[in-house]
């Protein structure tokens, strides 16, 4: 066996022990809000431009577009792979064109890298908004047509036609890279995904089972904290003499207003949606993209939940919010239903949910669920069972 096929053979297994060592729980992507996002500028890696049909499935629609893609050739040898990063449901970060781990398979093995930017995220504007008329050419389907062409066209331009292209992806941009594969075996010698669910479902109750037992790894009593304040929270909601004072230790931007279930289960969800986001990113060895909270670990939030000097489960539930507020520089928790429903019905480019929340919330609906539910008994939080959720989209 040769040197070259014993490291991609090492570097596959390293991949699956990741994978296992780490929640496959899908990204909570339902909240805009709570999206983790990049404040990097990299103005060392210069943006290109790739032009791109904007129905790969109509020969009658001539209509064209630009994305965006960005190129390392800095450790590239003649006859070496090309490695593209897929973008995914967010803009792609430059920095990833000069940190990661990738980058030290590029050096070992000399190759090129390149990231696409996935349609209709980032500066990548196939049509001139985000109507529902128009994201009708937002799909997974699209975007693997995408990743097709750009990759003939650039081998060819390149003259790469001959080097194995190997696609990278965690999450959904995973699932991408798996697909492309799949489905366009000629184009990728090789797909390296990372936490990629391949299977549409609708409900996900599994996720928040996950969520449990990541907390458990701290201490089994974590999990449990969390469930005790839980229930406490939602055995208050029941009188409304005590929205004052749950609006007041929440933080809340307004007293709280609770007139119909979907107010209920919008508070909840965004509640629980502090642990579900850390848990999704828990020590992801990330800072190099410029992300806030990176250090807001598993260990952080069961450290809060188990110190006594903070009050009930309930009250060190509460100073969890206080501590994203705090890491965010968020002077308050907006929990407000109707205002989630404005932001998410915005279809402007400059939208508040423009940013990847609105055509997110779009693609799960149209395609793959993925909706993280309360529906399984084994898992700490309650109250936005499924149909909660369907019914916000």
């Amino acid at each position: 066996m040769s040197v070259c096929k014993t490291y991609w053979i090492k570097m596959c297994l390293i991949i699956i022990m990741l994978y296992i060592s780490h929640s496959s729980a899908f990204l909570n992507k339902v909240k805009h809000r709570t999206f983790r996002t990049s404040v990097i500028s990299n103005a060392d890696v210069e943006e290109l431009w790739f032009t791109q049909r904007l129905d790969h499935f109509n020969g009658a629609d001539g209509r064209l577009w630009k994305q965006r893609y960005f190129i390392n050739d800095t450790m590239y040898k003649t006859g070496g792979p090309v490695f593209l990063m897929i973008g995914g449901e967010g803009p792609a970060n430059p920095a990833w064109m000069q940190y990661g781990t990738w980058l030290a398979y590029a050096q070992k093995l000399g190759a090129l890298c390149v990231m696409l930017e996935h349609r209709f995220y980032g500066k990548s504007h196939p049509t001139e908004d985000l109507s529902t008329t128009n994201l009708v050419y937002l799909s997974s389907k699209q975007a693997l047509a995408d990743l097709a062409h750009f990759r003939t066209v650039l081998a060819d331009k390149m003259g790469l036609t001959r080097s194995k292209w190997v696609a990278f992806g965690g999450s959904y941009p995973g699932s991408l890279a798996t697909w492309f594969r799949l489905k366009y075996p000629h184009l990728v010698h090789a797909a390296i995904a990372s936490s990629a669910p391949l299977h549409a479902v609708l409900n996900f109750p599994e996720y928040l089972e996950v969520v449990e037992r990541s907390l458990a790894t701290h201490s089994p009593e974590c999990p449990l904290l969390v469930k005790n304040a839980s229930d406490t929270l939602v055995d208050m909601l029941k009188d409304s003499k005590n929205y004052d004072k749950i609006s007041k230790d929440f933080r809340l931007c307004e007293t709280l207003q609770i007139q119909s279930d979907m107010d209920l289960a919008y508070f909840l969800e965004v509640l629980a949606g502090n642990f579900m986001d850390v848990v999704q990113y828990n020590d992801d060895n990330r800072e190099f993209e410029g992300v806030r909270g990176t250090n807001i670990t598993i260990k952080v939030l069961c450290g809060l939940m188990s110190d006594m000097s903070l009050g009930t489960p309930y009250d060190r539930y509460a100073s969890v919010v206080h501590l994203m507020l705090n890491t965010f520089a968020q002077k308050c928790l907006d929990v407000s239903y109707d205002t989630y429903r404005r932001e998410m019905s915005n279809s402007s480019w400059d939208g508040p949910a423009s940013g990847g929340g609105r055509q997110w919330v779009y693609q799960t609906c149209a395609e793959f669920g993925f909706y993280q539910s309360t529906d399984s008994p084994n898992q700490p939080f309650t109250g936005f069972p499924l149909h909660f959720i369907s019914g916000t989209l």
